[in-house]
């Protein structure tokens, strides 16, 4: 009668440890694939060190840290089957055939596990980054079997590793076990398992998303591995397989080679590398303090001032923004470079858009950068991100690391001086309790007598719209649901400018104004092509002359080589975005999106719709915005030379994405041959 619903006596007798905790013995064997996974990242750095940069320039913790949270998402993965099968509450789970399926099922999958991770330490010199589901489309190639053969030849001692860990695996799986323990009741068992169940259901979701439970956090990406380094070398070292395949199930396609014209030929239409233009900016120069507001779901549907949809007599619902707009140099003409917040830092940063997917979620993310950030540090600017989520929501703060941002204040930042009572439930801490700590760290930067470069992106404004108890009747509602969490939001603005106009550094700021993206909209012309992706984007100098409206096509990657050009920086730079002030290069400018399978290109008088062979259709959607009618068959050459340019900016965009390319031409040999070196 002896544990029949565990193990059989002569089963539990060959063990040398046994626990009475299912779970206990479940996470033992978790741990033995710990081991190995770390044994695989030793030998990576071994055979692989001459390629990565010393690891003392990372402080030591922050790369084990970094390593086990990677390790454990990569063993969650792979584990999914052995941990239900070693929990599930059935009888039958203590019976020899039963543990003998799970065993191999532990056996199997991590086995697969291990040999990617083995494999990525000998192929990682070919690539110099970690093998991801793309890489696997070798396999279709003939000549992939004599390379294989040639690979095993050559690393046959990787493979006596290889069957070393699996030896590790097999021999600490049976040398842990249960113990033996009298029939419990169903009542008692039920419950016993059911709790087992939803602990390792908890560990498991809190991991995946990072070690956290937020609800603006993600399942992590290969992007976050910046979260524990700013050294893209490091992240290889960081970063473990099968993870990066897993995590790039559906995105080897996302980034097709596009090849439309001979490789200088696009280069010469589509230049990526920039040099700035002397640009009269008023009072702007490089002791002028910039501040980029980026706006949560402020889609410019919902902006009086930006719109021409509201009824007369209307509500507004940013009484604030529409009173900023009359004194600042607004385009009224402004694209989103993606679709999610997730996409508009590296837009706004780095100048990359996002199109079939999100870029930050691409394996290719994970790169060197020369980014906006770090070209202000360049002129002399301190440089900062605020956020009142929490530090992995989006991949904001391992990116920033990555662009060249150096200080940091988001949730956990505001509640170590603040407490927890500002939380909303859902996102982070409330807009209007989030500003005025912006207020009080900018203070503080502008006390070191250096300009700032600071970027804050608000919150609230988002699903599911909530107002802060109290407030409830302060904000009435709108069209839409977002309306009256929009008119929050924009009253914690206009608070926050009434509590900074006083202070010394006001006048000296030039304020960027923009939203991340849209957000639905109450009228067909604002959820239709190319008007669904409008923005609002306003440059706000207090006191100043730069005031006015520009109508040509503006787009959010266009934001940092204006900016640079503004400033005069005097370097080159990488940007897939134009200068909107240098009449060479803007000239006949136009804006990209992709949705629905095809990229929309936007000009100032046009809309084209292309799906990567031919432009389907062409429409004037400033006076046909519901694009009725298809003006393609009255195609001029002006047309034809726009079409060119959109072919050779998406040929460039695949190109560098794909080589993981975003920094300028002279750099980045800099950089090869230091690595070469």
């Amino acid at each position: 009668m002896w544990a029949t619903y565990y193990l059989p006596v002569n089963y539990v007798t060959a063990m040398k440890l046994q626990f009475k905790s299912r779970l206990v013995v479940l996470l033992i064997r978790l741990l033995l694939v710990y081991v190995a996974f770390m044994l695989c990242r030793v030998l990576f750095y071994t055979f692989n060190d001459t390629l990565i940069d010393p690891v003392s320039a990372t402080p030591m913790w922050s790369l084990i840290k970094g390593s086990l949270m990677f390790d454990t998402v990569s063993i969650i993965y792979i584990n999914l089957l052995f941990i239900f099968l070693s929990l599930i509450p059935l009888r039958i789970s203590g019976n020899k055939k039963y543990q003998n399926a799970t065993f191999a099922v532990f056996m199997v999958f991590n086995g697969l596990g291990l040999l990617v991770n083995v494999a990525d330490i000998f192929y990682y010199p070919f690539k110099q980054a970690r093998i991801v589901l793309g890489d696997f489309v070798l396999l279709k190639d003939d000549s992939f079997l004599p390379l294989l053969g040639d690979f095993v030849a050559d690393y046959w001692y990787g493979f006596l590793f290889y069957f070393g860990l699996i030896a590790l695996l097999w021999w600490g799986y049976k040398a842990v076990g249960q113990k033996a323990q009298p029939k419990a009741s169903n009542r008692r068992f039920y419950l016993e398992h059911a709790a087992y169940i939803v602990v390792m259901g908890v560990l498991v979701a809190f991991f995946i998303r990072g070690a956290t439970f937020s609800a603006s956090s993600y399942p992590i990406t290969m992007n976050d591995a910046f979260l524990y380094t700013e050294n893209p070398t490091h992240t290889s070292v960081i970063l473990s397989n099968p993870f990066c395949i897993l995590r790039t199930i559906g995105r080897s396609k996302d980034v097709p080679n596009l090849k439309y014209f001979d490789e200088a030929v696009a280069q010469n239409m589509a230049p990526t590398t920039h040099t700035s233009m002397d640009w009269d900016a008023y009072d702007i120069d490089r002791n002028t303090n910039v501040f980029v507001i980026i706006l949560e779901s402020f889609g410019k549907a919902h902006i009086k001032s930006f719109s021409d949809q509201f009824k007369p007599g209307q509500e507004t619902n940013t009484p604030f923004i529409d009173s900023i707009m009359q004194e600042s140099y607004v385009f009224t003409n402004t694209f989103q470079n993606g679709r999610r917040s997730i996409d508009a830092l590296p837009a706004i940063w780095a100048s990359i858009p996002s199109f079939k997917d999100h870029f930050l979620s691409l394996p290719n993310s994970v790169a060197a950068y020369h980014g906006l950030p770090e070209c202000m540090d360049e002129m002399g600017y301190q440089t900062a991100f605020f956020h009142g989520g929490v530090k992995e929501s989006m991949g904001f703060v391992s990116f920033g690391k990555t662009t060249g941002i150096k200080n940091f204040y988001s949730r956990e930042e505001y509640e170590a001086e603040n407490g927890n009572g500002d939380f909303d439930g859902k996102w982070g801490i409330w807009d209007h309790k989030f500003l005025p700590y912006v207020h009080k760290k900018l203070n503080g930067m502008d006390k070191a007598q250096k300009p700032f470069f600071a970027t804050l992106f608000t919150l609230s404004s988002h699903h599911p719209y909530s107002i802060p108890e109290g407030m409830e009747n302060k904000f009435t509602e709108g069209t839409l649901p977002i309306h009256r969490a929009i008119k929050y939001s924009d009253y914690a603005l206009g608070q926050f400018f009434n509590s900074i106009k006083n202070e010394p550094w006001f006048n000296n700021t030039l304020f960027i104004i923009t939203a991340d993206h849209s957000s639905g909209a109450d009228s067909p012309k604002f959820n239709k092509q190319p008007y669904e992706y409008s923005i609002p984007l306003m440059f706000f100098k207090p006191g100043g002359k730069f005031k006015g409206k520009d109508d040509k096509v503006m787009q959010h990657m266009d934001i940092m080589p204006t900016l640079l050009g503004m400033l005069d920086y005097d370097k080159p730079y990488f940007a897939f975005g134009t200068d909107h002030f240098n009449k060479t290069t803007a000239k006949d400018h136009f804006a990209v999106n992709h949705s629905n399978g095809v990229y929309n290109c936007t000009t100032d008088d046009f809309c084209y719709i292309f799906n990567e062979k031919d432009v389907i259709t062409k429409f004037a959607y400033k006076t046909d915005p519901l694009g009725k009618h298809n003006l393609i068959s009255k195609k001029t050459a002006k047309d034809e030379a726009t079409i060119r340019a959109l072919k050779s900016f998406l040929q460039e965009y695949s190109i560098h994405v794909n080589n993981r390319d975003y920094l300028p031409k002279g750099e980045k040999q800099a950089k090869a041959m230091a690595l070469n070196k």
